[in-house]
């Protein structure tokens, strides 16, 4: 029997925007993904492009899953921007990601922004 909710390729886009650098992943944020975001992430954080990686915002709207492994990744990042001075800030996804930060009592670690 074909899934009903076939999985979406896994991509994810840097931008610069009002001195920001916004990572951007799309598709199912898993075991199987999370390194590409971590790669991402870093890049952003080391200036890939035109920003200097002091203000990192990640933008969840675009995954349609996230577990976990991707929990732990945003939660390293953000101990990370803690620890090195950099502001770290996340813009909510759809339902089922915000359903998983407020499950984990991780809602009030993190700093959410309007997207």
């Amino acid at each position: 029997m074909p899934e009903d909710f076939p999985p979406q390729p896994f991509r994810c886009k840097i931008e610069q925007r009002d001195g920001a650098t916004y990572v951007r992943p799309q598709g199912e944020l898993d075991m199987r993904t999370v390194p590409e975001l971590d790669d991402s992430l870093a890049r952003a954080r080391d200036g890939d492009g035109d920003g200097d990686g002091r203000c990192m915002v990640l933008d969840l709207r675009g995954l349609s899953f996230m577990d976990s492994t991707g929990i732990s990744l945003v939660t390293r990042w953000n101990l990370e921007a803690r620890r090195d001075g950099f502001e770290f800030a996340l813009i909510q996804g759809d339902k089922r990601v915000r359903r998983l930060f407020e499950i984990t009592g991780l809602t009030g670690y993190f700093t959410f922004v309007e997207g």
